[in-house]
């Protein structure tokens, strides 16, 4: 097949899968799980696997080193794997038997090859399609040895997720007789943040709405950032680095302790960072490093956690990346630690340096003590010239017409700044005015990088998100948030759907926050909710009502 049909042929299929049929389609049964169901597919694609799952089952991938969990508890439902054989990537879909016409795809984290099978579990128990691709390669935590050709980069960055979406609407419109779908889904947190983002700049009409978690949209400045960390700590033994994560927890707890109750209540949660930067006295930190190397910090030390919290500029006054912020300590050795200088798993002199060595050309020998400011120039013109994996378009164009974004952003992550997911979305206003009408944030104190929180914090926290509900029990097989609260006031995707397809404007969420109630960490109880406020509205305690509730808060 020539180059030019190929391309048309591309085209058409893109145009058939946005076709819209009634907006409440009834659902639809599937007239069976076979590779026939799929109709004639294009040449270069092949169908690897069809597999029927009874109510209740599970399916987990053998092989897949990025995602090995199980999606577990499913509804009856077809499991196709699909290759791109051209391209050479792969994408996963789960298709209900009972399908209500509705499309969710769901974004990868990091740089992990394989398809996220367990985040496609919970959309599939609202009805609708699910749809991940394993991003053009295979690869575990840590993993970024595997970038070696630019089909691979570009694949990650985002070819592999825009065809399998375009060929997916194609296959899934087919596999249910040609009923057209009603309206299509994003759900991605971190890399899967960027990844939504990212398809709406090059596509407007891809999806009808997006929920994006703290996404790490800046790839060209995130990476270089991330050496940076590395390299204001290093070497592991000077003075001035640390060699021990307790002394991370010593400075969260101190900010705790001076910051919690900034915002007018004592509650563990430190709700205004930006407040805290202006009033923290880290100095109380210091003392004798002799007597206690694991809870006492050094001048130089010192020194160096402000560096960090710090944006990073260049030597020639160019702004690069923003800074952590104060409550987000607990996580900073995610880029730090293990640290030892004699391992391979030293974190700061591999993962951190291995952009520049393998998406940057560099090379295995590439040392991040030879880091400098060059390397950020140099970072910007490969990703704007070739791999364009930044998803750093303010103008998102015709998007406002037709679709939603629901943005959220944890106030303690350390993974990707929230002080720079507020960059992406002050920008957006900056190129495009208000954007209430189809662009909504939500910050989510005490939140770190997607979800969780700190046991001395135990802030609200879950929204349904991507990657939230298996964080509680029943964990692979959970969906939505536990406990009843799989509603529109408390999961964010459900707001989002009743947005796009009722026109409910969404102004604020309910988080929740659940404590186990045994050893075996299977039985929870709600044990904190709160308002999250369309941003820059903050939640309020009324003053008298029990703190823990959401109704005894209100957004102002």
């Amino acid at each position: 097949m020539t180059p030019s049909i190929v391309t048309t042929l591309w085209v058409f299929l893109s145009f058939l899968a946005r076709v819209h049929s009634a907006p409440h389609a009834k659902p639809r049964q599937s007239t069976g799980c076979s590779v026939s169901s799929f109709g004639i597919v294009p040449a270069g694609i092949t169908v690897e696997k069809v597999q029927h799952i009874a109510t209740g089952g599970s399916f987990v991938e053998s092989g897949n080193v990025g995602y090995p969990s199980a999606a577990s508890g499913l509804p009856s439902l077809c499991v196709a794997i699909i290759k791109n054989e051209t391209a050479d990537y792969r994408f996963g879909m789960f298709l209900p038997d009972v399908w209500n016409s509705k499309l969710l795809v769901v974004g990868s984290y990091s740089f992990l090859g394989g398809i996220n099978w367990l985040d496609m579990g919970p959309g599939v128990h609202f009805g609708m399609a699910t749809l991940s691709t394993d991003t053009g390669h295979s690869s575990g935590a840590g993993d970024l040895s595997w970038p070696t050709t630019e089909q691979l980069k570009v694949n990650w960055a985002w070819q592999s997720l825009e065809g399998s979406i375009v060929l997916g609407k194609s296959l899934i419109q087919a596999y249910y007789g040609n009923q057209a779908i009603t309206y299509s889904y994003f759900s991605g947190c971190s890399t899967g943040g960027r990844q939504g983002l990212k398809q709406i700049q090059r596509d407007p009409g891809i999806f009808d709405g997006a929920l994006i978690g703290a996404p790490a949209w800046d790839t060209k400045n995130l990476m270089p950032w991330i050496s940076k960390l590395a390299s204001w700590n290093l070497p592991e033994n000077a003075e001035s680095t640390t060699s021990d994560a307790s002394l991370f927890t010593r400075l969260q707890a101190e900010v705790l302790a001076q910051c919690d109750e900034l915002d007018g209540v004592k509650d563990s949660i430190v709700s205004s960072p930006s407040a805290c930067r202006s009033a923290f006295d880290i100095t109380q930190v210091r003392c004798d490093v002799s007597a206690d190397q694991t809870g006492c910090w050094s001048e130089a030390q010192i020194a160096t956690a402000q560096t960090m919290y710090s944006d990073y500029i260049t030597e020639s006054g160019e702004f690069v990346y923003k800074g952590l912020d104060y409550s987000s300590e607990a996580e900073w050795g995610t880029f730090l630690f293990p640290a030892d200088p004699d391992s391979s798993s030293n974190v700061r002199r591999n993962f951190d340096a291995q952009y520049e060595r393998t998406f940057m050309d560099y090379g295995p020998s590439w040392s991040i003590t030879s880091l400098n400011d060059t390397v950020v120039d140099d970072a910007r013109i490969r990703d704007q010239q070739s791999v364009q994996a930044s998803a750093d378009q303010y103008d998102l164009g015709s998007f406002r017409n037709t679709g939603k974004i629901i943005l959220y952003a944890g106030l303690s992550d350390a993974t990707v700044p929230v002080q720079h997911t507020n960059l992406y979305y002050n920008r957006t206003i900056e190129a495009m005015g208000n954007i209430d009408d189809f662009f909504r944030y939500f910050q989510v104190p005490g939140m770190q990088h997607c979800w969780g929180t700190p046991d001395n914090v135990k802030s609200p926290w879950m929204i349904g998100g991507a990657g939230q509900a298996a964080q509680r029990p029943p964990y692979n097989s959970a969906f939505s948030v536990p406990l009843g609260n799989n509603d529109t006031r408390h999961d964010a995707l459900l707001a989002l759907m009743d947005w796009v397809e009722n026109g409910n404007e969404v102004s604020q969420l309910i988080a929740s926050e659940f404590n186990f109630t045994d050893t075996t960490l299977q039985n929870i109880v709600t044990y904190r909710q709160r308002p999250l406020c369309m941003y820059p509205k903050t939640a309020k305690w009324d003053g008298q009502g029990e703190q823990n509730e959401a109704s005894s808060w209100h957004c102002t």
